[in-house]
């Protein structure tokens, strides 16, 4: 299967396109129903909505959630993800965040629970009416039904999406997944401890249907960086990071819809924490009911400025704005160099390894290749300033929707390519050409979209030769190797360790 098929089957798995707000100056299309199965593979169903504007105007409300979408394709740069002309995949790394689920704790606990007691508490709700995009509200009950058991966990829609995730990886895969070692039963797929990962886990592997075993990693807080959470087990990681920025960014873009809501229902008193709560309902009650009147109740310019509050937040906390995110983010991409350089068994014996942990991971991981920087053809200017707190950006690469829905994922390819030639890039001398070293090449994969290293992209379809992405990764470890210094482990930690070896045979 070409990998551009993809868009065809994810894409129709987690879509709800979703409409817009008063005052709604375009129709909203009818809702619809996606098929269940799209060349063989089964897909949930998700009823979507789509703001249409004059001249053709879409706009796809669950593309802006960030980290509270059912997961769609990278638009990445528009290259081709199939593999290049004479080229074919010999290995392949994927890092992918959980599946769906209820909420996490932190989203509940400052704006899903104060809004949903408060609703819940209040007694005029057939103010309501007055506007048809609120009408809704006067009988609205809580999607969570049960805090104990449903708060970071799974829902029923995120199982069937990690085995359509699965469906596809075993299409796009086969011949890696139809290796020996695979066909012996002894195929492992790896996640993180917290039962979301496990479960997501558990339910590709019934997808991919090949008697995979699941290797459990703990997250524990003295695991160094030979974890799949290393946000867990570096004691210098602030969680709180990005909040004041983006607080600051809630405030400006928040104020005239809270004067808009209260206009027509003053006793309900809305306030930021109200009109971010329904904004995230708009992806949470996706995701557990399929179906939401969140998404209609807001225009596509408030739903860009949801999506800059979380770009801020993410960015100071788990992208460039931290200073020791690609600290973080190195150990698994090292790992993946190793597995994708061997040429024997004897260390790592798959060709394809999958592993699945929390949202943090794979925005870690860009930062540490140097991907989605808003600065990188910019070296001089100082990335922070490219993340304003009194406007949106929206130029930036930062885009933290096309990077960590539920199920995201960076994917780290080794392609073996045939009278392949590298471009020059004015490092061998103008208009040189050679051929690379024994045709390997490597490409990363974002949600599907193949994303070019800036400074290596000399190869077919715009990969990098092994051997300078090599040399690429031992420039990022001189600058950003040292784990153990920048989370500030002391020698008191027994396996204190700059590297992740959960892999090794």
């Amino acid at each position: 299967m070409k990998m551009y098929r993809r868009a065809s089957l994810l894409t129709l798995a987690s879509l709800a396109l979703l409409a817009s707000a008063t005052p709604r100056p375009w129709p909203v299309e009818s809702t619809a129903v996606e098929p269940s199965e799209v060349a063989g593979v089964h897909i949930p169903h998700h009823k979507r909505q789509i703001i249409e504007g004059p001249g053709g105007y879409k706009f796809n409300v669950l593309e802006h959630l960030a980290g509270i979408a059912p997961y769609f394709d990278s638009p990445g740069v528009q290259l081709d993800p199939s593999p290049p002309d004479g080229c074919s995949v010999t290995k392949a790394t994927y890092i992918v965040r959980h599946s769906n689920i209820y909420a996490n704790d932190f989203d509940y606990e400052t704006y899903l629970s104060p809004f949903l007691q408060k609703l819940a508490n209040f007694s005029d709700r057939s103010v309501f009416a007055q506007t048809p995009d609120l009408a809704f509200l006067a009988n609205y009950t809580s999607p969570i039904t049960n805090e104990t058991e449903q708060l970071e966990k799974m829902t029923p829609s995120g199982g069937e999406a990690a085995a359509a995730f699965a469906g596809v990886i075993k299409q796009t895969y086969a011949n890696l997944l139809n290796s020996t070692v695979s066909q012996a039963g002894a195929f492992r797929i790896w996640a993180a401890s917290a039962s979301r990962d496990v479960d997501t886990a558990k339910s590709f592997i019934q997808g991919l249907g090949n008697n995979a075993s699941l290797v459990v990693v703990n997250e524990g807080e003295n695991d160094s960086a030979d974890s799949l959470t290393p946000h867990i087990s570096c004691p210098a990681f602030d969680a709180s990071m990005g909040s004041v920025q983006s607080g600051a960014w809630q405030e400006k873009y928040t104020a005239p819809l809270i004067e808009r809501f209260n206009a027509i229902a003053p006793g309900f008193n809305f306030t930021l924490t109200d009109i971010v709560g329904m904004q995230q309902l708009c992806g949470y009650d996706t995701v557990i009911r399929n179906k939401t009147d969140f998404c209609d109740v807001f225009t596509a310019d408030e739903w860009l400025s949801f999506e800059y509050a979380n770009d801020l937040m993410y960015f100071y906390s788990i992208g460039y704005g931290n200073p020791i995110a690609p600290q973080l983010g190195l150990p698994w991409v090292r790992s993946s160099l190793d597995i994708l350089s061997a040429n024997d068994t004897s260390t790592f014996n798959q060709t394809l390894y999958v592993s699945f942990t929390h949202r943090e991971e794979p925005p870690l991981v860009l930062t540490a290749l140097g991907l989605f920087n808003n600065s990188a053809y910019y070296p001089a200017l100082d990335v922070n300033s490219t993340m304003p707190t009194d406007r949106i950006n929206h130029r930036r690469a930062w885009r933290t929707s096309e990077i960590l829905p539920f199920l995201g994922h960076v994917g780290v390819e080794r392609l073996q390519c045939a009278n392949a030639t590298l471009e020059s890039t004015g490092g061998q001398g103008e208009g040189a050409e050679d051929v690379g070293e024994d045709g390997a090449f490597v490409r990363v994969l974002v949600n599907g979209a193949p994303i070019p290293i800036p400074s290596c992209q000399d190869g077919p379809g715009e990969s990098c030769a092994l051997g300078n992405f090599s040399d690429y990764i031992a420039g990022r470890v001189a600058l950003y190797g040292d784990f153990i210094g920048a989370c500030g482990i002391n020698d008191t930690v027994a396996n204190r360790t700059d590297l992740l070896s959960i892999y090794n045979a």
